[in-house]
C-alpha cells in the first residue's frame, strides 16, 4: 500500500510540525492529555529519515485529496513509530482550516472535530499501555473536510457519486446517546450538509444517513437493561443484510472492553453495565455483529 502514496513533496511542501506545533495543537485543539502530548513531542524527535519520508508521503496523500469523501487508506504504522501517522495529520490542520473557511464553516466546528484526536490517543493508551494512534487514517476524513462533529454525533460525506450519503459515527466520549441528542444532531446535519455541500446534496429531503456499527446489533436489546440508550439508538435504523457470519470481535474488544483483540475472554473487564452485558452474551455464544442501517427519520419525528 505504501507504493500507492504520492512521493515526497509531490503535491506541496510538507510543513513538518516542530515540537512546539505538536504540543500546541494537541493540547489547545485536540484535547489531548499532557502525557500523550509529551510523548508525541518525544517521538517526533526520534523519527529517522525513512519515517520522516513516510510522514511526508502521508501528508501528500491528504493534500492531493482535500474535499474528498470518507477517509484514506494508509499503510499500518507500528513500532518503533506508533505515532508516525499523527504528524502529517497535524501538519494538515492549516489545510483543513483553509478548506473550512472556503465553505463558510466556523472555527468552533474546526476545533470540535479535532477533539476526536485526543480521545483516540487516550483510547490507544488504555488498550496498549503506551502512546499511539493505531487508526491514524480515520482522521484523514477530519482534516480533508469530509467529517464534522455536529452535537453528539459525527457526520461524514460518504458513498458513491452522484448521490453520496452521509455516514453517522459515534464518539465514545461524546456523552449520553439519548434520543434528544440524536434528534438535535440530525436536525443540524439536515441543515449543514446541503448548505456546505450544495454540489453534493440538493436539500434536506434528499439526505440519506447510514451507520455501520456494533451499536446497531438488535441482539443488544436482549442483554442490555431497559434504561440503556443503545437499543433505542439502534431501533432508529432500517437494517440492511445480516452483518456477516463472523461476529464483531474487533470492535467489541476495542470499544466496549478497551482491550486488544487477542485478550482472552476470561481477562475482559466487567467495570460497567455495558461490559457485563456484552460479556454475558459472549459467554452465551451470542454471535455479536456489526450492522449497517439507514436512519429512519420518521422514528425521530423529523
Amino acid at each position: 500500500m505504501t507504493q500507492d502514496l504520492p512521493q515526497p513533496g509531490a503535491v506541496k511542501a510538507y510543513p513538518e510540525p516542530d515540537a512546539a506545533d505538536v504540543s500546541e495543537l494537541l493540547l489547545g485543539w485536540c484535547g489531548a492529555d499532557a502525557e500523550d502530548a509529551d510523548d508525541a513531542v518525544k517521538a517526533l524527535g526520534a523519527l529517522d529519515d525513512d519515517a520522516r519520508e513516510l510522514a511526508d508521503r502521508l501528508y501528500q496523500s491528504i493534500a492531493a485529496d482535500m474535499g474528498g469523501k470518507k477517509w484514506l487508506s494508509w499503510p499500518k504504522v507500528t513500532e518503533p513509530h506508533s505515532l508516525l501517522g499523527l504528524y502529517p495529520l497535524l501538519a494538515a490542520v492549516p489545510d483543513m482550516l483553509a478548506y473550512h473557511r472556503e465553505r463558510g464553516i466556523d472555527e468552533d466546528l474546526s476545533r470540535k472535530v479535532l477533539v476526536d484526536v485526543g480521545e483516540k490517543l487516550r483510547l490507544n493508551r488504555r488498550i496498549y499501555g503506551r502512546a499511539g494512534l493505531d487508526v491514524a487514517n480515520w482522521f484523514t476524513g477530519h482534516v480533508r473536510g469530509a467529517l464534522y462533529q455536529l452535537g453528539r454525533l459525527q457526520f461524514c460525506v460518504e458513498g458513491p457519486d452522484p448521490e453520496p450519503f452521509v455516514g453517522m459515527h459515534i464518539r465514545g466520549e461524546g456523552g449520553p446517546l439519548t434520543l434528544d441528542a440524536v434528534r438535535d444532531s440530525t436536525e443540524w446535519a439536515l441543515e449543514f450538509f446541503p448548505a456546505v455541500f450544495p454540489e453534493r446534496y440538493d436539500g434536506p429531503e434528499e439526505l440519506v444517513f447510514k451507520c455501520d456499527s456494533w451499536l446497531l446489533d438488535p441482539q443488544l436489546r436482549d442483554w442490555l437493561p431497559e434504561r440503556s440508550n443503545i437499543p433505542g439508538f439502534g431501533a432508529l435504523f432500517d437494517l440492511e443484510g445480516d452483518g456477516g457470519p463472523v461476529g464483531n470481535r474487533t470492535d467489541l474488544w476495542r470499544f466496549v472492553f478497551m482491550r486488544t483483540e487477542d485478550t482472552p475472554v476470561e481477562e475482559l473487564p466487567q467495570d460497567n453495565t455495558l461490559q457485563r452485558s456484552v460479556l454475558a452474551g459472549i459467554k452465551a455464544d451470542v454471535p455479536w455483529r456489526s450492522r449497517l442501517g439507514t436512519l429512519n427519520l420518521n422514528r425521530l419525528g423529523l
